[in-house]
């Protein structure tokens, strides 16, 4: 049963309000002025109050101010004022002090009681709403601290190993995303890299994301090549796909002892490689077609020399794509230059550099993607320990 307070000091406008909303199934209380009300709204939660504008002493503004400062927000109680004026400047602030309606005296019983029953329906609905909203924005921080779980994030990657160092960093623009990176040995001389770009954002794209990085990295340890792990992979996500999601990504392995790493691209960004004067630039070898689009897709591998102090950069679309608050994107050049600045450093340092050069340029600009990075440093010098 709703519960209606209704405070007026006119006893006649009480009785008739509570005869009213009475016999619509609705349990009513009469209070005869504002002090009244702050007293009974310390120890009561009705469902909505009618407030009389023009009563004694503390009329119906200064009451609902003193309302609205004694009630946390989340417990605020909704207010319809109650009237015998067409002014519109009162009409005005009542509304600015937060009221949610005003209904005119003497009372129509019909306009009284509907709009009584749509002032709760809408409050309940909002606050119901609400509680959804808390438990969909808890379930995505779970769903992130998940999804961060699944993705390599102790550094050093290989403490006992220092013929290589690799960095990488994640940063969805929801909380959860569809990018996703991952570096593992398949045996002790082949460190297997990637980095993907799940099709669509949120939830979705976290789950996809989860599937195609099982898949990928079941393939490849099992010892495939890089353009076999990709073409058995599209087979198995395009067997089971009916949301017809798809997913780009650059895939190499990197051969320990000799530095050569055998890449394939499934319509990803093109990496980047440092040469040996300590430049870097875009390694545009062509790419084959996006996972989950067409099973029986046939990939192919290209290969990179590595030698001492070589470094591999790949990214998502987020880097290049970043935007200023003029529309205007971040680009490769942009993003090779960063890497010049830092060519000299760690995988970490590189990424830092990189990241302090988009924000630099976005600033405060929203952005609609995730900005995903992954760097490797070769150091066949150093033995493994």
């Amino acid at each position: 049963m709703d519960w209606v307070v209704v405070v007026d000091d006119d006893i006649l406008n009480l009785k008739m309000a509570g005869h009213i909303l009475s016999k619509h199934n609705m349990r009513v209380t009469a209070l005869k002025s504002g002090t009244a009300l702050l007293g009974f709204i310390k120890s009561n939660k009705p469902d909505l109050i009618l407030l009389d504008i023009k009563m004694p002493g503390m009329d119906g503004f200064e009451t609902l101010q003193r309302l609205k400062e004694q009630t946390p927000l989340q417990e605020q109680i909704p207010v319809i004022f109650l009237t015998a004026d067409d002014n519109q400047e009162s009409e005005t602030r009542g509304l600015a002090l937060g009221a949610m309606d005003f209904i005119k005296k003497p009372f129509v019983p019909d306009v009284l009681v509907l709009r009584v029953k749509h002032t709760i329906e809408l409050v309940r609905l909002q606050h119901n709403l609400e509680k959804e909203n808390e438990r969909i924005s808890a379930e995505l921080a779970m769903a992130s601290r998940i999804q961060s779980a699944m993705l390599p994030g102790i550094f050093p990657a290989f403490p006992d190993r220092e013929d290589i160092d690799v960095y990488a960093s994640m940063t969805p623009v929801r909380g959860v995303g569809g990018d996703f990176y991952d570096f593992f040995f398949t045996d002790k001389d082949h460190l297997c890299l990637l980095i993907a770009d799940v099709s669509g954002k949120g939830i979705p794209a976290a789950l996809f994301m989860m599937v195609s990085k099982i898949v990928l990295a079941e393939n490849a340890k099992a010892g495939k090549m890089p353009a076999q792990i990709l073409e058995d992979t599209n087979m198995m996500i395009c067997a089971n796909n009916p949301e017809e999601m798809f997913v780009t990504v650059w895939l190499g392995i990197l051969d320990i002892s000799t530095g050569i790493l055998t890449a394939a691209n499934a319509g990803h960004e093109y990496p980047a490689f440092m040469h040996s004067d300590g430049s870097f630039e875009l390694m545009k070898r062509k790419h084959d077609l996006i996972i989950g689009a067409f099973p029986n897709m046939r990939y192919r591998e290209y290969q990179i020399q590595m030698t001492p102090g070589s470094k591999l950069f790949v990214y998502t679309d987020g880097v290049p794509e970043a935007a200023n608050s003029e529309g205007e994107l971040f680009g490769t050049s942009r993003m090779i230059d960063a890497l010049n600045d830092n060519a000299g450093a760690s995988p970490r340092q590189v990424l830092l550099g990189v990241s302090e050069a988009v924000g630099s340029f976005v600033r405060d600009s929203e952005q609609f993607d995730d900005l995903t990075m992954l760097c490797l440093e070769y150091l066949p010098g150093k033995k493994e320990q």
